[in-house]
């Protein structure tokens, strides 16, 4: 009954991953962790590229990963709750054993991660997908010319009951923000956050309940109102010392993040009304998915 139930969610939540989309970033051949709500974490081994699809609930990044990989739970795995899900077409659906907290994936098909830790759910963590390629055979990106395109979004937004203008832009439906407009848009308020870059490690790192120090160029508008090009920051994300990983785009040399993961990372209330078409941002709110 377990096995049936199991089988039927996976293939209803794998089979809504759509075709890849015309984005691609490449990447070095190397490990990558994903860290769970609980603090445990996911690594997998021989990333090389990461491509940009259709979010229908369950992310915007697949992972291109090189055979063979080895994925590895570090922390106290539930290992009924948790899926190594092989997926060949709508009809073929496996599961890979995990034994002693690893599994090694070698048929290049794709693959839906859904991990589990002691204190989670299997919800609360968002899947990582996988399409696993042959070592021996090139990736065909033949199909994957074309940039990704942000189109400026026209909503109004409003933080803490006054109206601010931001450049925004809309990238799959989703909302991307600058990163430095949000923590000025914020700052003051109970849940300022500081930025920091280093330029020589190539990290943004993001500090909870601290007063925001401007740069000088924070919430600046620019003449242009057509769609820009956009393409995955490589920058790693520090969250109070901690590597995250946040679905961030570079577009014009700067960063955007997507609004609801920034306000899930620090609890921030995010709410969407239909009728003026705003987005209320009120930091004395908890934040709730949608």
């Amino acid at each position: 009954m377990l096995k049936s139930w199991k089988r039927t969610t996976a293939v209803t939540i794998l089979s809504l991953i759509v075709m890849i989309a015309a984005s691609l970033t490449a990447l070095a051949a190397g490990e990558r962790t994903f860290e769970t709500v609980s603090g445990a974490k996911v690594k997998i081994s021989n990333i090389i590229e990461t491509r940009q699809i259709e979010d229908v609930g369950y992310g915007e990044t697949m992972y291109v990963v090189q055979a063979p990989v080895k994925i590895t739970f570090e922390g106290e795995l539930l290992t009924e709750e948790t899926w190594v899900a092989k997926w060949e077409d709508e009809e073929s659906l496996e599961y890979v054993e995990i034994v002693n907290n690893s599994v090694t994936l070698t048929d290049p098909v794709e693959y839906g991660i859904f991990p589990a830790f002691k204190g989670e759910n299997r919800s609360d963590n968002k899947p990582i997908l996988l399409l696993v390629v042959d070592g021996k055979q090139p990736v065909d990106t033949s199909k994957e010319t074309e940039s990704l395109m942000a189109k400026p979004a026209s909503a109004k937004v409003v933080v803490n009951g006054k109206e601010v203008v931001f450049e925004a832009y809309n990238i799959n439906g989703n909302n991307y923000f600058k990163l430095r407009d949000l923590a000025m848009a914020l700052n003051g308020s109970e849940k300022s956050f500081a930025v920091d870059w280093d330029s020589k490690a190539n990290a943004i790192s993001l500090k909870s309940a601290t007063k925001y120090t401007p740069v000088g160029n924070e919430l600046a508008l620019s003449e242009s109102s057509t769609p820009q090009k956009a393409a995955e920051t490589s920058s790693t994300i520090f969250l109070d010392g901690k590597e995250v990983t946040f679905v961030a785009y570079k577009i014009n040399g700067n960063n955007y993040f997507k609004l609801r993961d920034v306000a899930q990372a620090f609890n921030i209330g995010v709410n969407w009304i239909q009728e003026t078409k705003t987005i209320g941002i009120d930091t004395s709110a908890d934040y709730k998915e949608e």
